[in-house]
């Protein structure tokens, strides 16, 4: 969301952004005032009025939206407060996905970086947080990659969190009446993975965005970009379900040196939990 003219708190709230043509970012940004656009921008407004804390940023969001998380674990199961964590997870949604697992690691630690997509990088309470990607096709966008790449190496280094959805892009059905599932996993997720002692927490997060969105992501980018805020809208005063895999320890993936390899089993341990994760890791070690 490109920076605004009103104020430097002030976000301009659109998903145009420099990556599409000016045309599609002006169709875009038409179709976000009738689609849920000003709700969101005036939920965000108050939250600047209210002055709250910044560290109370996710919460509060989530509690402006209405949304609550439903976390799904074993008892034993935790967010380790201490030492290098990577948190991954699928992406059904979009925006609440991250909100969702930052509200959560937020509640045990505050050492967190979020790698997500450049627009969101608006809200100064949470700037700090999070690492860009650019999806413009320029050497800037290149730099802004890989320096990117590099931050979050070093917050796994210096014993912090790094929250990444590995796909890169909101899962998508094959069919818009179809289970959405997230694309092709990157590669960078096992380099992550694989830092010195870094541990792995994978998040499940249940649930898809309406065939509406599914049809439109379908049609053309733009359509689907034209429509997060109306997802956001869609998502308020409901539950999203959160399911916490079992931590994967650096012993337990350290020796898999394909990376391919690697990401199919995180991504498998991700969706179907620990008894294919147990089995997909057992049988990359043979």
């Amino acid at each position: 969301m490109e920076q605004t003219l009103e104020t430097s708190n002030t976000p301009i709230f659109s998903f145009a952004n420099g990556e599409l043509h000016p045309f599609q970012n002006g169709i875009i940004r038409q179709l976000e005032r009738v689609t849920g656009q000003p709700k969101i921008k005036r939920l965000y407004l108050d939250y600047l009025d209210a002055n709250r804390p910044d560290e109370l940023f996710w919460s509060d969001a989530l509690d402006r939206l209405g949304i609550t998380i439903n976390l799904k674990k074993a008892t034993v199961q935790h967010i380790p407060k201490t030492g290098p964590l990577l948190i991954i997870s699928n992406h059904p949604f979009g925006v609440v996905d991250g909100i969702a697992l930052c509200a959560l690691i937020s509640q045990v630690r505050q050492d967190y970086k979020l790698i997500t997509h450049r627009v969101l990088r608006q809200a100064p309470a949470v700037m700090d947080k999070i690492l860009p990607i650019d999806f413009d096709e320029t050497d800037e966008a290149l730099k802004t990659n890989l320096e990117t790449r590099r931050l979050a190496v070093n917050e796994l280094l210096n014993g912090g969190v790094v929250i990444i959805f590995p796909s890169g892009a909101i899962s998508r059905a094959k069919r818009f009446v179809d289970k959405a599932v997230d694309p092709i996993w990157k590669k960078f997720v096992a380099k992550l993975a694989t830092q010195p002692d870094t541990q792995v927490l994978p998040f499940f997060i249940e649930g898809q965005n309406t065939p509406v969105f599914q049809f439109a992501i379908h049609c053309s980018q733009t359509l689907g970009y034209s429509l997060m805020f109306r997802e956001i809208c869609k998502r308020m005063y409901r539950p999203v379900n959160i399911q916490m895999r079992p931590i994967l320890t650096n012993q337990m993936i350290t020796d898999i040196t394909d990376r391919n390899k690697l990401v199919d089993i995180l991504r498998n341990v991700t969706y179907f939990g620990t008894a294919e994760a147990s089995d997909s890791i057992n049988n990359s070690l043979k």
